[in-house]
């Protein structure tokens, strides 16, 4: 069972980065419960404890795991174009998650969609969404500027893209020998 003190900072999916700000007892529905309150700037969200692993909450990651982030982020991939409909569900249930590496698998899918210009309504948004989670984040645990932080994750996404449309070219040449 997951167990943060006041003044801790953790990440919380809905509002990213944000501090609790406290325990309270309370009943819902006839249970009783304790539950966390999360505070990011303006935005407070209180969660039940038994509800916290479901949710995604979770201690920021370290600069290791920030480096490992990067790293999958310049690795190329061939996005599945499946049912427009289950495939935006699966967007959002990944951003939900709150989850570092499924956020940036996410991201490199969205971005590679883009450059081959198959990205549609939505999925701009949640791809912009993903950006600004990892961002946030990496901005907090670097000490950096959010501008260079978003430099950085723009570049390692042309990378992998580069790797893609090269590693697609060999596919191809090997093909047609």
């Amino acid at each position: 069972m997951l167990k943060f003190k006041i003044g801790q900072t953790v990440v919380e999916p809905t509002i990213g980065i944000c501090t609790v700000q406290g325990i309270r007892r309370m009943t819902v529905d006839d249970i009783e419960e304790n539950y966390y309150i999360f505070q990011a700037g303006n935005a407070r969200v209180m969660v039940p404890k038994s509800q916290l692993q479901k949710r995604g909450i979770r201690k920021p990651m370290s600069k290791d795991e920030v480096k490992k982030i990067f790293s999958l982020l310049k690795v190329p991939v061939s996005p599945n174009r499946n049912d427009a409909r289950l495939q935006y569900i699966n967007y959002r249930e990944v951003m939900k998650s709150g989850d570092p590496q499924r956020i940036t698998r996410l991201l490199r899918d969205l971005y590679t969609l883009e450059q081959s210009d198959q990205l549609k309504g939505k999925e701009k948004e949640i791809m912009e969404q993903a950006k600004r989670f990892l961002c946030n984040e990496i901005t907090f645990i670097r000490g950096m500027s959010k501008t260079k932080i978003t430099e950085n994750i723009n570049e390692s996404l042309r990378v992998m893209y580069k790797k893609k449309v090269a590693k697609d070219r060999e596919k191809a040449k090997k093909a047609s020998q």
